[in-house]
């Protein structure tokens, strides 16, 4: 079932799946939202490579009467369309979750974001921080941020990831897909990146590959600290007890220029929760229920 939505078009009631548009400029964004009307407010970004059902469960039960929940799938992601030039940065995906928010009405809502979407959502805090009523940054991904940290070990962490993206951005440009995509999940997840997704998020990446060279070209664009410093709005970043260099990096820069940054250790998982791609659910949620 597909619904086109207008700007601020009062929101039926539908549950997960019910794939929505909007509309910028020429293009047709996918999202689906769901959950009580009168619950917390929720815009949830995905992960480079993945599509909106990555953070669908945080509308199962017990939480559907908690959440009003609004999942985008980025350019180039899911239903979202393909990408087009050689750069998609940040600040574009930034105003396409914007144009999803006008469409549904929500005015406020708490972004959550999982690594690379970050970068999206501290985007769209910068620019119309008005619209952002809290950030839950999940492992955020923000290697153009760590390369420019004072910190000269974080600096060289940055620098080689950002290397390591321009070349599997070539690659991917140049058709060479399963190359760019095991140097690029190589470096983030580990070599055996396909045995610890499961089958859907494998066919999501597959499905996404085709834009991952102007995704990893955006990317690479520089964030301004000075507007990072800028933000007043309470910034809950959520790290695993083993994440890797650039994670803690990408925190603790985020720590020393974010007024009203937080940091939470989240636990490891059991395979279980693993498994069912349900490893930041329960962290995230209690972030949520306890923003002012």
């Amino acid at each position: 079932m597909i619904l086109e939505r207008g700007p601020f078009t009062p929101q039926p009631t539908g549950g997960p799946g019910i794939t929505r548009f909007a509309t910028r400029g020429e293009h047709r964004l996918s999202y689906e939202s769901s959950g009580d009307r009168a619950g917390i407010q929720v815009l949830a970004l995905h992960d480079l490579l993945a599509d909106r059902g990555q953070l669908r469960r945080l509308i199962e039960p017990p939480h559907d009467a908690e959440f009003r929940l609004t999942l985008p799938d980025a350019r180039g992601h899911g239903a979202s369309p393909m990408l087009s030039g050689r750069a998609y940065p940040p600040s574009e995906l930034a105003a396409d979750a914007l144009a999803v928010l006008d469409a549904e009405g929500v005015q406020s809502p708490h972004v959550v974001a999982i690594g690379w979407a970050a970068a999206t959502a501290l985007a769209l805090a910068a620019t119309v921080p008005l619209r952002v009523a809290s950030l839950v940054l999940a492992a955020p991904y923000l290697p153009a941020l760590v390369a420019q940290s004072p910190n000269a070990a974080a600096r060289q962490v940055g620098s080689a990831h950002l290397e390591m993206m321009q070349e599997a951005a070539g690659l991917a440009e140049k058709g060479q897909t399963d190359r760019a995509l095991d140097l690029f999940l190589g470096a983030r997840i580990g070599a055996d990146w396909r045995d610890r997704f499961s089958k859907p998020r494998l066919g999501a990446i597959r499905r996404s590959a085709g834009n991952l060279a102007p995704l990893l070209t955006g990317m690479i664009t520089a964030i301004d600290p000075h507007g990072l410093e800028r933000l007043d709005m309470p910034i809950a970043l959520l790290v695993k007890e083993n994440a890797e260099a650039l994670e803690r990096s990408a925190v603790e820069t985020l720590v020393s220029l974010v007024p009203r940054a937080q940091v939470t250790t989240v636990p490891l998982q059991s395979n279980e929760q693993l498994a069912s791609g349900s490893e930041w659910t329960e962290a995230i949620t209690e972030t949520l229920e306890s923003a002012p």
